[in-house]
């Protein structure tokens, strides 16, 4: 027969497949695609804190490209908290180019990505460089997901722009089509 210390390991081990299983069930899904959550994860600078929101007052998405020809949310964190004296990575959503997707801030934490958008808008940053290099398809169709799963969540059409669309910055690149994203989440042919 098994030890008492057995027994407990069992229970243990059975107790942490158990709690993983209902993480993978419950973990947030836009349209099929699984959103890893790393906002705490992340570099956050020692003091500085971001202001928060409700979310009724978010109306707007703006797509943002990282600007290097790959990265991670945990470079593009330490980037804003080190380089900019940002209190935390700047974007709400960081999309690799496999499709994958991370939260990468609260969408109540009303963060420094878009000068004079911040207040009302969701920061979706796509890793790569749009200037010259051409958006995979996965990536494109994870960012169509996310923005959908955000307008089912807030329960409302979200406005759909890019970062150039506000400022003198290229930002998402030439080679990204914003409205291609935009006729591809109201679902018009593009």
């Amino acid at each position: 027969s098994m030890k008492p210390w057995q027994k407990y390991l069992m229970i243990a081990m059975v107790t942490l497949l158990l709690l993983y299983l209902i993480g993978q069930i419950v973990r947030p899904r836009a349209y099929g695609i699984p959103i890893t959550n790393v906002v705490y994860r992340l570099k956050r600078h020692w003091w500085k804190t971001y202001d928060t929101r409700e979310l009724s007052q978010i109306d707007s998405v703006v797509i943002h490209h990282s600007l290097t020809t790959s990265g991670t949310s945990q470079a593009y964190a330490k980037y804003h908290v080190e380089e900019n004296g940002w209190p935390g990575i700047g974007y709400h959503y960081v999309i690799g180019k496999e499709g994958s997707i991370e939260q990468t801030q609260l969408l109540k934490t009303v963060s420094n990505h878009t000068s004079g958008e911040n207040t009302r808008s969701v920061g979706i940053c796509l890793t790569g460089n749009y200037d010259i290099q051409q958006p995979p398809e996965a990536q494109i169709d994870a960012t169509v997901k996310l923005i959908r799963y955000l307008q089912d969540r807030l329960g409302r059409q979200l406005r759909i722009t890019g970062h150039n669309e506000h400022s003198s910055k290229s930002c998402p690149g030439s080679n990204l089509d914003v409205n291609e994203i935009e006729n591809r989440v109201r679902k018009i042919a593009a």
